[in-house]
C-alpha cells in the first residue's frame, strides 16, 4: 500500500516538474510572430462609393491582404503585452475603372492570453494608429488620412509554432475636411510563432 502511495507521489511530482519546465520554456522563448491574412476592408461615410454624392452616406468594399508582425515582449502571468505592426493592401475592381482601393500601415499596442497553459487558442486585443489611403471608390488616386483601429481576434494553434487566425477590426479615418469615415476589416490567415 505504501509503495503504491509513493509511486503516486512520484508521478504527481514528475508531472508537476514537466508542467513547470514547459511553462518556463514557453516564457523564455521568443514571442515574435509574422502573419499574413486574406482581408476585406469596408470603408463607409459621406461621399464614399460609386454614385454617392458628397453629402450622401455610402460605402465600398475592397479585397486583398494584411501582412504584419507582432512581438509579445512583456509577460504578466497569463497576459502577454506587446506591439503589432501591419500593412493593409486591398484593391478590388468594380463596375467603374477606379476600383476600390485601401492601402495603409498601422502600429500599436497588443494584449493577449498567450500565457494560459494548454489553451488551444490565443485571444487578443489591439489598439493601433497610422495612415491609410483610399480612393473612396470614386477616384483613380488614393488620399492618405490619419487612422485608428481596434482589432479583436484569436489565433488557433494547429502545430506548436503555427496558428490560424480570425480577426475583426473597427476604426475611423479622419479626412482632410475633418470628416470621419469608418473602416472595418475582416481577416483570416496564418501566424508563424518564431
Amino acid at each position: 500500500m505504501m509503495g503504491h502511495a509513493n509511486r503516486s507521489i512520484r508521478h504527481a511530482l514528475f508531472l508537476a516538474v514537466i508542467i513547470i519546465l514547459a511553462n518556463t520554456n514557453h516564457s523564455a522563448t521568443a514571442q515574435i510572430a509574422p502573419y499574413a491574412m486574406f482581408s476585406a476592408g469596408h470603408y463607409s461615410g459621406l461621399g464614399v462609393g460609386n454614385g454617392t454624392g458628397p453629402n450622401q452616406s455610402g460605402g465600398m468594399t475592397a479585397l486583398g491582404g494584411t501582412i504584419g508582425l507582432y512581438d509579445d515582449f512583456v509577460h504578466l502571468g497569463p497576459a502577454r503585452l506587446g506591439a503589432d505592426f501591419r500593412t493593409i493592401i486591398e484593391n478590388s475592381s468594380n463596375s467603374t475603372p477606379n476600383g476600390n482601393k485601401i492601402l495603409g500601415g498601422l502600429v500599436g499596442a497588443r494584449i493577449d492570453a498567450g500565457g494560459v497553459p494548454l489553451l488551444p487558442f490565443n485571444p487578443y486585443f489591439q489598439a493601433e494608429i497610422g495612415a491609410v489611403g483610399t480612393n473612396n471608390g470614386t477616384s483613380p488616386n488614393r488620399t492618405a488620412s490619419f487612422a485608428y483601429q481596434f482589432q479583436f481576434g484569436s489565433d488557433f494553434t494547429v502545430f506548436p509554432h503555427v496558428a490560424i487566425r480570425a480577426e475583426y477590426g473597427a476604426g475611423q479615418l479622419s479626412t482632410s475636411g475633418n470628416t470621419n469615415h469608418t473602416l472595418q476589416t475582416f481577416g483570416a490567415g496564418l501566424v508563424i510563432r518564431l
